[in-house]
């Protein structure tokens, strides 16, 4: 079985160890704390591959399971794991973890369960919201793609009618990066017909990174009217993206008429509740770029495209105006 780490993919043959860590010879659940397993962790040959191995049995969904029900076993799992709670414990937790998310661009639900069953209480009846944020920002560090695929594997999991991603989220204990995946920033792209191909390529690119980006020509459905769509689709969305080339400034079209609309919601709105966000196509004469725009900073699309999507995407993070995203001035 193949076991993704964050730094690589590993060979556990669950089949094959010892009855692992968790369990005893007479597959009967090993009374243990955190304490003595994390010990045995440290002195197994192999204990990091074997534990995660045997959390993922514990946490997997299997009907007919051979040793008990799913809930008695995340049950025992969220009590084995109850006192995890030190900085050590957090980056032990979640190297665990990201050996579990096998394939990481696909639904994991044992790294669902994984945080769903990280509890507090006398009773263990309570979700730990803060040591589950921790582990999720740490598992940002090991590798981004994986804490990703995370946050949209929780969005399936409810406790007492609210997801358990949104619960996450409005703790604003949880780094922004995955903050903005659980509600995304609404981002309009605007741009003249001529550059349809670059907006449509940058579109994609920029939805890489859980954005909620809007185009006319994928967005808008047929028999909808679509000037009316625009402006509304431009007074809900907190970002917009302008797409300048020195044709698209020069050559007479609709997108001068989406300008004037921007312009007048920049200034009609409160202050920074619509954030613009220009960038070149080619090389211009800035002295040619429309009125409004024109002391806005810049970026060059065309020098390189991986540098510029980073820059958009950081400024939308520094900037974003959203209900439970704390805003950076």
């Amino acid at each position: 079985m193949k076991l993704f780490n964050g730094f690589g993919v590993i060979d556990i043959k669950i089949n094959e160890y010892e009855k692992g860590l968790v369990w005893n010879e007479n597959d009967e659940f090993i009374n243990q704390g955190w304490r003595e397993l994390k010990e045995k962790i440290k002195n197994t040959h192999g204990g990091i591959g074997i534990i995660a191995a045997d959390f993922d049995e514990l946490l997997r969904f299997w009907e007919l399971h051979q040793f008990s029900q799913p809930e008695r076993r995340r049950a025992h799992f969220a009590k084995i794991v109850e006192n995890a709670k030190s900085d050590e414990d957090i980056e032990l937790l979640t190297e665990i973890l990201s050996i579990i998310l096998i394939k990481p661009w696909k639904t994991n639900l044992q790294a669902g369960w994984f945080i769903y069953y990280l509890r507090k209480g006398k009773d263990l009846e309570l979700l730990d919201v803060e040591r589950a944020c921790r582990v999720l920002n740490e598992l940002w560090d090991i590798h981004k793609e994986a804490a990703k695929v995370l946050m949209f594997t929780l969005n399936d999991f409810v406790w007492e009618d609210n997801r358990v991603n949104e619960l996450l989220e409005e703790t604003k204990l949880l780094r922004k990066e995955l903050r903005h995946i659980v509600n995304p920033a609404k981002v309009f792209i605007s741009y003249s017909r001529i550059d349809k191909n670059i907006a449509l390529q940058l579109c994609r690119r920029l939805k890489d990174y859980a954005l909620e980006v809007w185009i006319d020509t994928e967005d808008i459905l047929p028999g909808e009217d679509w000037k009316i769509k625009i402006r509304q689709t431009l007074e809900e969305s907190e970002f917009v993206i302008v797409c300048f080339s020195e044709q698209s400034i020069i050559q007479a079209g609709y997108f001068q008429e989406e300008l004037k609309i921007i312009s007048e919601l920049m200034h009609s709105r409160s202050q920074g509740s619509l954030f613009c966000i220009p960038i070149s196509l080619d090389q211009f004469d800035r002295a040619i770029t429309p009125k409004g725009f024109d002391e806005k900073h810049m970026i060059d699309l065309d020098e390189d495209m991986d540098n510029c999507i980073t820059r958009i995407n950081k400024t939308i993070v520094k900037y974003r105006h959203s209900p439970g995203i704390a805003i950076e001035n």
